[in-house]
């Protein structure tokens, strides 16, 4: 069956190869099957230029990635492919769907055919083939699939694939070679980039967090040597010098990480890297550090989240104020740069308690940082509580909530307060000259400035 899988045009901080969708297009090939990937996001495509491309490919089928911020303009999407291509069945994966399917059913009604929950590696093939061949008997089989039968929605459970290392990336639907300077976390040192993943899945129980909905709790790891087998091709094929490690917990194991280290020093020498999407602090010692640096490491961005004990606990980040400054100046103390997620308003939290925050951005020695307003996205156990005690009430028209949005504030604090409390550390934080005269150093174009400029920009001026 001829498929797309899309990425749609959404406000983005960075413009980056979608290779999440680059997974399920490899499975559904190696099927038989004829996948497509557009990245509406890369190609500026709006609505109705991407109804016209998928138009021009005569798909039978289009999955979108879909995130919550994104679910109004993708049923948008959705609603004018049944006018332009009523024949066509569309479907939607990824963090939302896994976490509330029912609210998803039931808020793109008639738009939406098809969802999978967790990871569709195995099951998007075996849709396929019953879709194509008009065996939905073959449905309830489906690991993962979820849709609509008589006044209901049936959801099939997820299977999460053991042999990761049987998983491949369809590079060559992608091309990370033509992609512009606007990468995970902004900065590079060489170009072209491309991210890869190494782990899956989270054992942590961060309430804020809803991983565990797509990826479930055990980490499945690829094998040292697949791995450098990708960046090799990597290289060779697209001409890429640098790689992002977009993992949740790739410094779980240290000893993985030091076997990594001394097979990518060895097979690729001059390669770059960094971990954008972070890595827990209390996974790192000096050792591990030293020898991530000698690969080639020269960034790592790491999960604060508070200047508050108490908060930290709320939040079962399993760390505390002393600990993060003791790994924060560990990691300094190696000749790596930092960068510091930070966390705003979170349920409970007081006014006094983000200033703290805020405080401990500005006394560690962090090269960046990045305060986000507190979002309860579905499927985290903050959600959860929030719409229980009746403290959150969703609307999806308005509710779209991302990591430069603020859709909801504590008690005593009002979302516009919020909103500029963010702003304000944001310029407390940039403002000081070593800050910014470090930032300026990390420029490497015209065009990487051009994409730095928009993204603070954006940040700054999120409307109130």
């Amino acid at each position: 069956m001829r498929h797309a899988l899309v990425k749609i045009l959404s406000p983005a901080d960075e413009i980056t190869p979608p290779y999440g969708l680059g997974y399920l297009a490899s499975a559904t090939r190696d099927a038989g099957h004829d996948p497509f990937i557009i990245d509406a996001l890369k190609e500026r495509l709006d609505e109705k230029a991407l109804v016209g491309r998928l138009a021009s490919l005569s798909v039978a089928m289009v999955g979108v990635l879909l995130f919550s911020k994104d679910v109004v303009p993708v049923r948008s999407l959705f609603r004018a492919l049944r006018m332009r291509l009523p024949g066509v069945f569309t479907m939607v994966g990824g963090p939302h769907p896994s976490a509330v399917p029912e609210d998803t059913f039931s808020f793109f009604g008639d738009a939406l055919d098809y969802a999978f929950t967790g990871e569709s590696e195995t099951g998007l093939p075996r849709f396929l083939s019953a879709l194509e061949e008009g065996r939905r008997e073959h449905f309830p089989e489906i690991p993962g699939l979820a849709w609509r039968d008589g006044d209901g929605i049936r959801r099939n459970p997820k299977t999460l694939p053991e042999d990761v290392d049987s998983l491949e990336v369809a590079w060559d639907l992608i091309h990370p070679d033509t992609y512009p300077r606007s990468p995970h976390g902004a900065f590079f040192r060489q170009f072209p980039v491309a991210p890869i993943v190494v782990t899956r899945g989270c054992p942590f129980h961060c309430t804020f967090c809803a991983a565990e909905c797509v990826s479930g709790r055990r980490i499945r790891r690829r094998s040292v040597g697949n791995v450098i087998s990708e960046i090799r091709m990597l290289r060779e094929r697209f001409g890429v010098r640098e790689i992002h490690v977009e993992d949740d917990n790739f410094t779980g194991d240290r000893s993985y990480v030091r076997e990594f280290c001394d097979s990518l020093s060895r097979e690729c020498p001059g390669t770059t890297w960094t971990c954008p999407n972070g890595v827990r602090l209390d996974t790192l010692d000096r050792e591990t550090l030293e020898m991530m640096k000698a690969s080639g490491l020269y960034f790592l961005s790491v999960g604060i989240e508070s200047g508050s004990d108490r908060v930290l606990s709320r939040m079962r980040k399993s760390l505390n104020v002393s600990q993060i400054e003791e790994k924060v100046r560990l990691i300094h103390a190696s000749g790596i740069g930092i960068s510091g997620f930070f966390m705003l308003g979170f349920p409970g939290e007081t006014r006094e308690e983000m200033e703290e925050t805020v405080r401990l951005a500005l006394r560690l020695p962090l090269s960046r940082a990045s305060f986000a307003n507190f979002q309860p996205f579905p499927g985290c156990e903050e959600y959860r509580s929030l719409r229980e005690s009746g403290m959150l009430t969703v609307d999806w028209e308005r509710f779209a909530p991302s990591l430069q949005s603020t859709s909801w504030s504590p008690d005593g604090i009002r979302l516009e307060d919020l909103r500029r409390f963010r702003k304000t550390a944001l310029l407390r934080f940039y403002a000081r000259p070593a800050v910014a005269w470090g930032m300026i150093r990390e420029i490497r174009s015209v065009e990487h400035a051009l994409y730095i400029a928009r993204r603070g920009w954006r940040w700054l001026t999120i409307p109130e």
